[in-house]
């Protein structure tokens, strides 16, 4: 790109994965322009704090009345779509949507040999606690 000071931030999102598509976006248009993010917070990778968040989409400053204009027209032709005239095609598969009867065997026994595990746990704790 060009030096720092000559970038401006044409938008803000709440994740990375939204800044790349406009990127993606302005790019194809022909317009640099680099994705930044928001520098992670003192707690590390954990986001407790809001500055840890999102991303910055920057372009040259001499491209960002242009840029800007092109995000919006994408977001105005996308607005328009109606989902009910789209047609998504058929099922490639004859899988049910839904599982026909919920956990498999194996996970039942995983699963209640855990529950027994904690409430051994549990009542070891709690005969420790009286004594």
């Amino acid at each position: 790109m060009t030096n720092q000071d000559d970038l401006e931030p044409i938008a803000e999102t709440e994740t990375e994965f939204e800044a790349q598509t406009k990127a993606v976006v302005l790019r194809s248009e022909g317009i640099e322009c680099a994705v930044v993010h928001n520098a992670p917070s003192w707690t590390g990778q954990m986001s407790l704090s809001p500055t840890g968040r999102g991303a910055f989409v920057l372009v040259k400053r001499q491209d960002a009345d242009q840029a800007r204009k092109i995000l919006q027209e994408r977001i105005d032709d996308s607005v328009d779509l109606d989902w009910d005239e789209v047609d998504v095609g058929e099922r490639e598969d004859t899988l049910p949507l839904h599982p026909i009867n919920g956990m498999p065997l194996p996970a039942k026994i995983a699963a209640a040999l855990i529950a027994l595990t904690l409430l051994a746990g549990l009542i070891v704790a709690v005969l420790a606690m009286i004594r």
